[in-house]
């Protein structure tokens, strides 16, 4: 009997029109973004790297440009939206350079021109700043569509990869919160903000020019707007998890209880429905093998850094970890200068929220499955505490 041929998997593919046009499986969470558009206006969304939160960015541009045809057979088709195309603004700020503040400056200015020309709208007289350079094209895109969308993923980038040279990491910071003041004053204009990132620099003063951001991270409606549930695992993955588990000779469940225990368990918020790394999980499915492949893409440069900074501070703690207690607000302290460790492990998806205590209003964390567990134990702590691994498995197992 010939073995069915399985649906590609969009392994490092986070355009949304490329999966669709390309016939790529696709998680449909339009319902989620057709309540984030019609729900409110200002939205700014929190996860690790390699979480979606691109290909989330990636498929709001597509609705915002009212492209129905990329969404046939999705939630939103059947829905009422309006298909009503807007001037859509999309800004990737981990792919413009921060070699320093100059060039960062630049190289933004450059992107706002090129989406201006791609529009077919003429280029200012002066480009002063790149924040005169989007005032103005914010205007012009609304005299041509009567509706803007903004959509900025990774606004952080430029800050936590510059966390080693204070000095560079602040000027970054205060042009960033210079930049996004220049919202302020269109806001008449702009139908949707939406802004995504790794950290917190929200609560740091970097978006305090911007009115009514709406912050959605730990929001339960929003818990499982990137990442995989169990029900999405098994409504979609289905196939290619039994040919994987026809490969092993074992059962479907049995496999399904290996997979969640390596890639699920991230919990983003109180009492939500954990879900799965989706990064680490389709690698999985493809290579049908458990391995770290979070890590393998690379752990965070500005983790690493940290880490070499406090490693005396956090080696025991986090050595003998089963789950340990930090109060609520203690998450969201998150600035230059100011990077509590456990605050950055929190948001970098290398620990997650099992409980909160109301009366303490303390949250519990732990890590949230083995691949993390084994990234902290083989690789992070081991290398830059200069700890033998094999003393590190004795403490924890």
């Amino acid at each position: 009997m010939e073995t069915p041929k399985l649906q590609q998997l969009p392994l490092g593919i986070s355009i949304f029109s490329e999966i669709r046009n390309e016939g790529y499986l696709y998680v449909d969470k339009t319902e989620y973004l057709y309540n984030l558009i019609t729900q409110g206006r200002r939205y700014f969304l929190s996860r690790p790297r390699r979480f979606g939160k691109s290909l989330l960015v990636s498929t709001l541009k597509e609705i915002f440009a009212g492209n129905k045809l990329l969404f046939k057979d999705l939630w939103i088709e059947t829905s009422d939206y309006a298909w009503e195309p807007h001037g859509v603004i999309v800004l990737n700020f981990s792919e413009l350079s921060i070699k320093n503040i100059d060039t960062f400056e630049n190289e933004l200015l450059s992107t706002l021109l090129d989406i201006a020309q791609s529009y077919e709208i003429a280029e200012p007289i002066q480009a002063i700043s790149p924040g005169h350079v989007l005032k103005y094209l914010v205007q012009k895109l609304y005299k041509k569509f009567g509706k803007v969308a903004i959509l900025i993923d990774e606004y952080d980038y430029p800050i936590l990869n510059t966390l080693d040279d204070q000095k560079k990491a602040e000027k970054i910071r205060a042009f960033l919160h210079d930049f996004f003041s220049t919202l302020k004053d269109l806001d008449e204009y702009i139908t949707f903000i939406f802004i995504t990132g790794v950290s917190a620099f929200a609560k740091a003063g970097v978006f305090s020019g911007l009115n009514n951001l709406t912050l959605i991270t730990l929001d339960p409606p929003w818990s499982t707007i990137c990442g995989y549930t169990d029900q999405e695992i098994d409504q979609y993955f289905t196939p290619h998890i039994q040919a994987w588990a026809d490969k092993k000779n074992i059962s479907y469940n049995e496999l399904r209880k290996q997979i969640k225990d390596w890639y699920n368990g991230y919990k983003f918020g109180v009492g939500v429905i954990p879900v799965y790394n989706p990064f680490s999980f389709m690698h999985a499915l493809d290579k049908q093998n458990y391995e770290n492949f979070w890590l393998q893409s690379g752990p965070p440069s500005f983790l690493i850094k940290e880490i070499q900074k406090n490693y005396r501070i956090i080696e025991k703690e986090m050595l003998h970890l089963k789950s340990f207690e930090v109060l609520a607000d203690f998450l969201s302290i998150f600035d230059v200068g100011l990077v509590p460790l456990v605050s950055l492990l929190f948001q970098s998806g290398y620990l997650t929220i099992t409980h909160f205590d109301q009366e303490k209003w303390a949250y519990t964390l732990d890590y949230p499955n083995y691949e993390v567990r084994i990234a902290m134990e083989q690789y992070l702590l081991s290398v830059f505490t200069q700890t033998d691994i094999h003393q590190i498995r004795d403490f924890v197992l």
